[in-house]
């Protein structure tokens, strides 16, 4: 009876580990999910500071043909 009894305790702390993995598992799911949304914000971002960047290198490239012409 008692090695009954030590299965039935067993099974019943591998139960509530499986749930503590569990939870564990759903919680670092959802960590997961704010990281990529935090990513591609990120990105976004980005993008949108190489986009500017390479629109002010055309300006002052612009600028520079301006002024070029004009010391001649």
């Amino acid at each position: 009876m008692r090695v009954v009894e030590d299965l039935v305790r067993a099974h019943q702390r591998q139960v509530d580990e499986n749930v503590g993995l569990r939870r564990k598992l759903e919680e670092k799911g959802r960590e997961l999910r704010t990281l990529e949304g935090q990513l591609l914000e990120a990105n976004q971002r980005r993008q949108d500071v190489a986009k500017r960047v390479d629109e002010l290198i055309s300006q002052l490239d612009h600028l520079d043909g301006q002024l070029g012409a004009a010391e001649h």
